[in-house]
């Protein structure tokens, strides 16, 4: 598929949607470079929303940010400048680090705005890299499946299209970039397999390329697949009254040591977190040696006990989260995103991720953030009366990862929302609503 307007449309609509609000990625590179130039061209300017992370990381970062303005400035897009600076390491990558600071604005920048969908430029050739990184971890199925082309509310267009597309439309575009002098460090394992690994192999590297792309879809619709089996056997996992999971020797005759794997990681919240090599060999062998009473820490949390004729898998450390509102706007909470924003617009949707509540009611008291905790109660939205949350979150078969981690966003000290899931009947918007608020989780 050539990189088009029209094509580019395409990948756009047929995933998103029309009318959809875009907070756009600019590194000032040539990939979100042809990124911009196409939102620009194709989509309305009142549905775009530029957002640069200056990372601070080398000394031409400022001259980097400016260029970005000026760009986003001749094309008539807002732009929102976000500016980082690291102060800790604890083990953690810089290319890590980037990633993760870039994703928590982004995430802040659109409860903030209210928008849509996160649009980043990756493409055929980074999917091909990441593969190839993944291969040198060792990785299983998940690691074929490369970048996800949509993934919650972040979006990739570009996705389909290879470097030498997007180069080609640059040049035919006249599209001006600024080059990241870190892009040619070899000591980042992604630029070493770019400049280091495929040069040598006198590849036919878009045939290459495309080849991968298939491969990560092939995988990926593999995974949806195990995904529904995994959450299927999951559910049908017995629980005890200290919220243990434990996983009988039967229910596991069948499966392959891949699959008890897959399993644990499902249960602990974790099927989309790529392990080490290390991480999966301690869990093989820790099936493999059998020996009752033997423990495995998985990680701070989870702890692998086994048992005579069973396995027990045991959250035995809780978040604890207790965070006073005192003004409304968005708060990053572990790296979710709770946002409260008033607005004027009388819009339900099935989406639980948001709610809008009586501001009437809510305001003037004291608002709280915080775990939920045995003997909370609230009224669930369309109920005459109060149901406890540890009764609702069994109902609705919450996972014991995320009923560990539920939490409920209340007004002098009654509960509002149970975030994710259900708002309190009290709060609801009725006929005799005056001002609005919406709170939101990502």
């Amino acid at each position: 598929m050539r990189l088009s307007n029209r094509n580019f449309l395409k990948s756009i609509y047929s995933t998103t949607g029309s009318n959809k609000k875009f907070l756009i990625g600019v590194s000032g590179g040539i990939d979100s470079g042809v990124l911009l130039d196409l939102c620009s061209k194709n989509i309305p300017k009142n549905l775009l929303h530029c957002i640069h992370i200056n990372h601070n990381i080398n000394p031409t970062a400022k001259q980097n940010e400016n260029f970005v303005k000026k760009k986003c400035y001749d094309k008539k897009i807002p732009l929102t400048i976000k500016s980082e600076k690291r102060t800790s390491f604890n083990g953690e990558s810089m290319e890590m680090w980037g990633r993760r600071v870039r994703y928590r604005n982004y995430y802040k920048t659109l409860a903030e705005l209210d928008f849509d969908f996160i649009l980043t430029a990756h493409h055929a050739n980074d999917n091909f890299e990441t593969v190839l990184m993944n291969l040198d971890r060792g990785c299983f199925v998940r690691g074929l499946r490369g970048i996800i082309p949509k993934n919650k509310q972040i979006f990739r267009p570009l996705l389909p299209f290879n470097r030498s597309q997007i180069f080609s439309f640059a040049k035919k575009n006249k599209i001006e970039f600024f080059f990241d002098p870190s892009n040619d460090d070899t000591a980042i394992k992604r630029n070493y397999i770019r400049k280091k690994l495929i040069p040598p192999m006198n590849l036919d590297y878009d045939s290459v390329v495309q080849r991968f792309l298939n491969i990560s879809k092939k995988a990926q619709n593999a995974i949806i697949k195990e995904q529904i089996v995994m959450t299927f056997i999951q559910g049908k996992l017995n629980k005890d009254e200290n919220d243990f999971y434990i996983i009988s020797d039967n229910e596991l005759i069948n499966f392959n040591i891949y699959f008890k794997m897959r399993l644990i990681k499902e249960i602990i919240g974790e099927s989309d977190l790529p392990w080490s090599r290390h991480k999966y060999n301690s869990l093989k062998n820790f099936f493999q040696k059998n020996k009752v009473g033997s423990k495995l820490k998985i990680n701070d949390k989870w702890m692998f006990l086994r048992n005579r004729n069973e396995w027990i898998l045991n959250k035995n450390i809780h978040e604890k989260i207790n965070v006073n509102v005192n003004e409304f706007g968005t708060y990053d909470i572990n790296g979710r995103i709770i946002s409260f924003k008033k607005t004027n617009k009388q819009k339900f949707s099935k989406d639980l991720s948001k709610e809008l509540i009586d501001l009437d009611i809510f305001k003037n008291k004291e608002i709280r953030i915080r775990n939920w905790k045995n003997g909370d109660k609230f009224q669930p939205l369309g109920m005459n009366g109060s149901k406890k949350v540890s009764d609702y979150l069994i109902d609705k078969k919450v996972n014991m990862f995320n009923k560990n981690n539920q939490l409920v966003v209340t007004a002098d000290h009654e509960i509002v929302w149970l975030c994710g899931h259900r708002l309190s009947d009290k709060f609801k918007v009725t006929d005799n609503t005056c001002n609005m608020m919406e709170l939101s989780i990502y």
